[in-house]
């Protein structure tokens, strides 16, 4: 079975040797495959009180649970991606499957803080290879109308499992413990015999540029180690913080001979300020890095050709910006309800409604696409997010208010991400449709470790509805993104391509 490239009109790199699905039956597959690896954060969110009664955490080390898994996540995606791209991603498939397992089953087992993270980090390491695998099929195996159907039903598969984590996570939680939900992902161990029969078992064959992707997974690790360690200092800060320490020991001199100069004595005291310092310092040579070696290895791991599609460009500031909000919801809301003494399992109910709506939307969202194109599409989604977390910041005042603004949020999320999973798959050539779409899932998860990092960071500054009122700026802003986008077929429109 090949298709035809949507962009070029070449055939794209599809698999001949996969079994004839329809495209709802592959998204259910591979939709329930993902749903379930997402578990690592809907199931484990509502229990985050318990958990962090159990181990004794602060609201920084408990944000640290989610954005553990999101940090590995995220800087694992694109590389997933781009192997895919060279050797087929059944094999990514299973390794990926394997990790989440085996790293699920350590954080159910963790003694102490650090080993659960540490189990976090292998889980979210391997859960990276699901989405953007999973995608990455989807988008090979279907062109046009059915490839919106197809990353639509998947899109709507992943929002039913993932409302079910909260209830299942939460009556997990009050039956046999936090330990019982955070083991739930395991369950994907299951669903790799689908993802075997649908991924391609061939690629490239191309090499993967090593340095090209450590260089993008170290500087999304730094981005959200950044933001997580502005309220207080997380595990990881170690490791940013002898990487620059050579640059540490010119700024502690220069302060010591000018104390009240540019950098006031006072100030760099504060624990703090130096810890998101040194992470903020190397984030940004990082960035430079990565861009560096975009331009001298254009066919590298991070294509010249993709990151100058002003296309993949709109969409993938959209994609970090709409996960910032929904999983700083995710967190700031059980938190809160947890504080005013509301168990995992009621939780999982308030938020259960909201999520059901978005995954019966994003069902549907083919024919939301067909009328307003994917850019229309995403940026209503993306308004839906920001009136939704505006209305959630109410959860001091009242829960079911709250529980409405998770209703919007569900629902900008699912009308939002496969709108622009679709834009990206249709503004690239089939060759690099990995590495693309695997830098999408990158940077949209990025964005949901930013969403939790930002209430960890600085929940205890602004208040935690005070920090979730401040994560609906960035969809706001996308929406200003996409609608100043220059006109392109990749985004669809009532009479073009969906």
């Amino acid at each position: 079975m090949r298709t035809t490239d949507e962009r070029t009109g070449s055939a794209a790199s599809t698999p001949d040797d996969g079994p004839g699905w329809s495209p709802t039956r592959a998204a259910v597959g591979l939709g329930v495959l993902w749903g379930l690896a997402a578990m690592g954060t809907s199931a484990t969110s509502v229990v985050l009180g318990p958990l962090s009664q159990d181990l004794g955490l602060s609201t920084a080390g408990s944000a640290w649970v989610l954005t553990s898994f999101a940090l590995a996540l995220a800087a694992s995606t694109a590389v997933w991606g781009r192997v895919a791209d060279s050797v087929g991603t059944r094999t990514p498939f299973l390794v990926g499957g394997v990790m989440l397992a085996v790293g699920a089953g350590l954080s159910s087992l963790a003694p102490s803080f650090e080993l659960l993270v540490l189990g976090r980090l292998l889980q979210g390491l391997g859960a990276g290879a699901i989405p953007v695998l999973s995608t990455t099929t989807l988008s090979a195996r279907y062109v046009g109308a059915e490839r919106s159907v197809a990353l639509g039903r998947s899109n709507s598969v992943v929002l039913v499992l993932t409302s079910l984590g909260p209830l299942l996570g939460g009556t997990i939680g009050v039956l046999v413990g936090w330990r019982g939900s955070v083991l739930l992902p395991v369950l994907a161990l299951a669903l790799l015999p689908v993802a075997y029969k649908l991924a391609p078992s061939r690629g490239t064959g191309a090499r993967v540029d090593a340095l090209g992707a450590g260089l993008v997974a170290s500087a999304a690790a730094a981005v959200l180690v950044t933001v997580q360690t502005i309220g207080q200092p997380g595990p990881l800060t170690v490791v940013a913080a002898v990487l620059a320490v050579p640059l540490l020991v010119l700024v502690v001199l220069r302060v010591r001979r000018h104390p009240h100069g540019f950098a006031p004595l006072a100030v760099v005291r504060e624990d703090v300020v130096v810890r998101a310092g040194v992470a903020a310092v190397l984030a940004v040579p990082l960035l430079v890095l990565v861009v560096l070696r975009v331009r001298r290895h254009p066919h590298g791991f991070v294509p010249l050709a993709v990151v100058r599609e002003d296309v993949v460009v709109r969409a993938g500031v959209a994609a970090a910006a709409m996960p910032v909000v929904y999983f700083a919801g995710l967190v700031a809301v059980p938190l809160v309800l947890a504080g005013q003494g509301w168990d995992p399992m009621q939780n999982g109910l308030l938020l259960l409604p909201g999520a059901l709506l978005g995954a019966a939307v994003s069902f549907n969202g083919a024919r939301v696409v067909l009328r307003l194109g994917r850019r229309g599409t995403a940026v209503l989604g993306l308004a839906l997010s920001t009136l939704g977390a505006l209305v959630a910041a109410t959860v001091g005042f009242s829960p079911w208010l709250a529980g409405l603004g998770f209703v919007g949020l569900s629902t900008g999320y699912a009308l939002a991400q496969p709108s622009l999973v679709g834009s990206v798959a249709a503004a690239v050539p089939g060759e690099v449709r990995g590495a693309a779409l695997g830098l999408f899932t990158l940077v949209f998860f990025t964005g949901s470790g930013l969403g939790s990092a930002v209430v960890g960071g600085l929940g205890d500054l602004l208040t935690l509805p005070g920090a979730l009122a401040l994560a609906a700026l960035a969809p706001a802003v996308a929406v200003v993104v996409l609608l100043t986008a220059r006109p392109s077929a990749a985004w669809g429109g009532r009479t073009g391509d969906a």
